[in-house]
């Protein structure tokens, strides 16, 4: 899984908004009589899943970081053609939002548990996105440079920015950020005014990798090799993933990869794995240019070392 983070083409939003239309008008609308209105472009984008009170949910994952990374929301002039003066808008942080939609899902997995035992079915399944219970994002873990942004004369966009510091933030647990336009300087606020950004946390060094090594025993007889064998790393903290070690996922051995600042690679057995012996044997080293574990490990057999190299690449 490559870094998805919602840094979209400012190009593609104004090209997608001309074309497509983020106001919610009939195909047959005369839009050179369109109304200047102010909205939010990534809001239209947002997929099927809005929800009830005009917001739009949009999910991003974040790198595990104490650096702050900017996430930047594009405020549009939905317009014929661009404003002649300039337009302040002024945005808004309403955790008050959180607690609304959290009500809402309670109360509907609520009904839905009622109906199914009155029906003699099976209870719902709390996991379903419809259910989910938000984290308001603490208010430690962002910074907003500016609450109100400014859209030059001639000009249909500007970037609104919160900078979010992930070092904190807990895996697993789905936090949210609400995001709305407040006002408009007299203009007409579109329905795309407000989007819900559910942030979660992983490691950078997790995704979806391409493995090629080989394992050399004792008895030579026995080595062998493997090539592009996909292996899915995920996050243990900030700088660790779990990975499959060797080719011997089946068997339940797996490993940690810890890369250190001077991306060195320590090499230990991950929780529960089968083989708690599972350590460096030579170089391993993490390349960020192009993600890539080069790796020498090993693990103890009962006839002694088993020696691994192998490289993980991301996809």
């Amino acid at each position: 899984m490559k870094k998805n983070f919602t840094k979209l083409s400012l190009a593609i939003m104004v090209l997608t908004v001309l074309l497509n239309s983020c106001s919610k008008v009939a195909d047959n609308y005369d839009y050179k009589k369109m109304a200047t209105s102010i909205e939010l472009p990534i809001a239209a984008h947002a997929g099927p899943a809005s929800f009830e009170n005009g917001g739009f949910k949009y999910n991003i994952s974040q790198f595990i970081s104490s650096t702050p990374q900017p996430l930047a929301t594009t405020v549009l002039v939905s317009a014929v053609k661009p404003l002649t003066s300039a337009v302040t808008v002024t945005m808004a942080v309403d955790n008050s939002v959180v607690t609304q939609l959290n009500a809402l899902h309670r109360s509907l997995y609520t009904a839905d548990s009622t109906a199914a035992v009155a029906n003699a079915g099976s209870l719902p399944d709390p996991s379903e996105s419809k259910y989910d219970i938000y984290v308001p994002l603490p208010a430690a873990d962002f910074t907003i440079p500016s609450n109100t942004v400014n859209i030059p004369a001639g000009q249909l966009t500007a970037s609104y920015v919160i900078n979010v510091t992930t070092a904190n933030l807990v895996l697993g647990t789905k936090y949210m950020l609400p995001v709305a336009i407040k006002d408009a300087q007299g203009h007409a606020i579109n329905y795309y005014k407000a989007v819900y950004y559910i942030i979660s946390v992983a490691s950078k060094y997790q995704g979806d990798y391409t493995a090629n090594g080989s394992i050399a025993f004792p008895n030579p007889a026995s080595d062998r090799t493997w090539s592009a064998r996909a292996k899915s790393l995920t996050t243990i903290d900030g700088n660790t993933v779990r990975c499959e070690a060797a080719d011997l996922g089946g068997s339940n051995y797996f490993m940690n990869l810890k890369v250190n600042s001077d991306n060195t690679v320590t090499v230990t057995s991950a929780a529960g794995a089968a083989n708690q012996t599972i350590q460096n044997n030579g170089v391993c080293v993490y390349d960020p240019a192009t993600k890539t574990f080069t790796l020498n490990y090993k693990y103890v057999g009962g006839t002694g070392d088993r020696r691994i190299a192998e490289t993980i690449a991301l996809n």
